[in-house]
């Protein structure tokens, strides 16, 4: 019965203490804004990221953060990411996701 009763006063002391901590900190949201609004729509985020595995980036990229090696093939696909995104595929992938999802469709600013 001690020990039951001993347990029910810690229990109770932590959960007053988190609420009393919590109070003293008031709004998390004046702690901590919010990031700042994206310029890019869904679409262009999503067709960038599609770009991105099709170009090989992200599996270059992955192999580089693994071993720790800048080859020729990271550079390659460096290269194809930057051709792929500032061309037709990835305005052609924006306009084809925009559509899909409902969003307005912004003319192909690039990158």
């Amino acid at each position: 019965m001690n020990r039951t009763l001993t347990a029910l006063v810690l229990i109770a002391a932590t959960f007053g203490s988190a609420a009393a901590h919590a109070d003293n900190h008031g709004d998390a949201r004046a702690v901590y804004p919010s990031s700042p609004t994206s310029q890019l729509t869904r679409a262009e985020v999503l067709a960038d990221l599609k770009i991105y595995q099709e170009s090989g980036l992200a599996a270059a990229e992955r192999l580089y953060s693994e071993a720790g090696l800048d080859t020729p093939q990271l550079h390659a696909a460096r290269a194809r990411y930057a051709q792929l995104r500032q061309g037709e595929r990835y305005a052609t992938l924006v306009t084809q996701i925009a559509q899909r999802t409902g969003e307005p469709v912004r003319a192909h600013r690039g990158a």
